[in-house]
């Protein structure tokens, strides 16, 4: 340094290039990846760095990656549906965190009673949603396929479904109207086609996320719309706060969906 003559700039920032761990779930769901992707652009935007690990059940679990990112070095953590997204887990290594100090946020999930910032879409509405715009096209039978069930996404969207059927078409959802699943792109578009019942027309498909193979799959999928750009807004910023130092009310992020309207959604050819 005394070599080359280099001087601190005065204006220094010592969280400038700070390193950021982002932890997904899996890359086969295609939400997670773009996700990340939107982060690691608005870390880029507060001068921070972001690595990304993914947990997998075959691989390194969440813990696992956790612990080797802040053995790293890493500043701060965007953790998305790990641990936290499942409200019967043990969410004790979370509160170790926080009482170490480690600034960090939780996508699609909370750990009740931990003062951290939280991100997530609102579920419930988004299933909302979802059964509205069939009711408008007049389907009455609607059913779900939900994600994993312990998951607390799943909960939401699962009750915001129960709820829109009882208020917008006056009944109780029978319970066989509800399947769970993974979350996967894959599935009742194509159970549909194979067993001769065109999409749209005898049924419609009105998927999650938006993800970026929505608007080229077969038919087109109508989709409800996380909104990803602000949510990855809002993890950078609340991260940045916290290195920071800035104190206050921690703040929990709940975000409305949209509807992307597709061809998978039609009016029913039959009563």
């Amino acid at each position: 340094m005394r070599e080359l003559g280099w001087q601190p700039d005065q204006g220094y920032d010592p969280h400038q290039g700070a390193l950021i761990g982002i932890v997904v779930p899996e890359l086969d769901n295609p939400v997670f990846p773009l996700l990340a992707s939107a982060i690691e652009v608005q870390l880029a935007k507060h001068g921070l760095t972001a690595v990304v690990g993914t947990s997998t059940r075959q691989g390194t679990a969440e813990l696992g990656y956790i612990d080797v990112l802040l053995r790293k070095g890493v500043s701060g953590l965007a953790l998305v549906s790990g641990r936290h997204a499942n409200p019967h887990a043990d969410h004790g290594f979370y509160r170790l965190l926080h009482e170490r100090g480690i600034p960090m946020v939780l996508v699609s999930g909370r750990v009740e009673g931990l003062a951290v910032p939280t991100v997530a879409t609102d579920e419930a509405l988004g299933a909302r949603i979802a059964v509205a715009h069939l009711r408008e096209l007049g389907h009455r039978r609607i059913g779900l396929a939900g994600g994993q069930g312990y998951l607390r996404p799943s909960i939401n969207r699962l009750e915001g479904y129960r709820r829109a059927m009882r208020e917008l078409l006056g009944e109780e959802a029978p319970a066989d109207w509800y399947a769970e699943s993974s979350y996967s792109i894959a599935g009742v578009a194509q159970a549909a086609r194979e067993a001769g019942r065109p999409v749209p027309g005898d049924l419609s498909v009105v998927g999650y996320d938006d993800c970026y193979l929505a608007a080229h799959s077969n038919p087109p999928l109508t989709t409800v719309r996380q909104p990803i750009q602000e949510m990855a807004a809002a993890v950078a910023e609340a991260l940045w706060r916290q290195l920071e130092g800035h104190g206050g009310q921690v703040r929990d992020y709940l975000f409305s969906p949209e509807l992307v309207a597709r061809e998978s959604t039609g009016r029913l050819r039959h009563g």
